[in-house]
C-alpha cells in the first residue's frame, strides 16, 4: 500500500509542477493553468511515465501541442 501512495504522490507532484512550469511560461496564474488543464484533461494526458523522463520546458511544449489539437 505504501508503495502505490508513494507513486501517487510522485504523480501529484509531477503535475503541480507542470502547472507551476506552463504558468510561468505562459505569463498565467496558477489557477488560471488550473482552469486550463481541466478544460481540455491535460491532467490525464500527463500520466503518462515518460513525461517525467523529459525536462519541463518539452513536457509543456507537449501540453501546448495536446491543448492545440483539442482547441
Amino acid at each position: 500500500m505504501a508503495g502505490g501512495m508513494k507513486g501517487h504522490s510522485e504523480t501529484l507532484k509531477f503535475k503541480i509542477y507542470c502547472i507551476i512550469e506552463f504558468s510561468r511560461i505562459h505569463g498565467m496564474t496558477a489557477p488560471e493553468a488550473v482552469d486550463l488543464f481541466e478544460r481540455y484533461n491535460v491532467y490525464s494526458f500527463l500520466d503518462v511515465p515518460e513525461f517525467r523522463w523529459q525536462n519541463l520546458e518539452d513536457t509543456v511544449t507537449d501540453i501546448d501541442r495536446y491543448i492545440a489539437s483539442r482547441a
